[in-house]
């Protein structure tokens, strides 16, 4: 007996949208498939009410930082991220993170940023802000989580593409303009 006997037709057309639905949101949520079971284990949390980034391996600590985050009306985007990419040295600019492109302005940048690991396509990063003096102490950045050059150079190279990173207490919304 085949299922179209059992279950009526309009019902079976919204199984198939749900097992559709299912299986895009299975590959959204997986992304890359091979890079996250390859991190496993590695997850890292950062918490803007503490100012602290723990970093565990397969629920071990393995490192604690002090962290920085993003000043108002650039907070930080709180939520669960995958590490996309990791750049030693990258050029930022408040232009190609869609802040202003105008030299006149306060939030205007071009920085030379080392130990860079990237959380989302919009320009979210962990990476070190040798410039950034209250790293811990007070907000900063444009959206950015900044470490001390140290602990950032520690975290790029413990890190793997695919590895969870979750930030909380930022009071920041998800798809902001974000950079340095």
């Amino acid at each position: 007996m085949s299922l179209q006997h059992l279950v009526p037709r309009p019902c079976l057309r919204d199984a198939a949208r749900l097992v559709l639905v299912g299986a895009l949101a299975a590959a959204l949520t997986l992304g890359a498939g091979p890079a996250r079971a390859a991190s496993a284990g590695h997850v890292s949390t950062v918490d803007a009410a503490t100012h602290q980034m723990t970093v565990t391996d397969h629920g071990r600590t393995v490192m604690t930082f002090t962290a920085g985050f993003g000043k108002p009306g650039f907070r930080t985007p709180s939520g669960t991220f995958h590490v996309l990419g990791k750049d030693e040295v990258i050029t930022m600019t408040s232009c190609s993170a869609n802040i202003t492109c105008d030299p006149r302005s306060p939030n205007y940048y071009v920085l030379t940023v080392h130990w860079a690991v990237r959380l989302t396509s919009s320009g979210v990063f962990i990476h070190a802000a040798p410039w950034d003096h209250a790293i811990g102490q007070a907000d900063t950045s444009h959206g950015c989580i900044h470490l001390s050059t140290a602990d950032a150079h520690r975290f790029y190279d413990f890190s793997r593409t695919g590895d969870t990173v979750i930030v909380k207490n930022t009071g920041g919304l998800t798809g902001n303009p974000s950079g340095p």
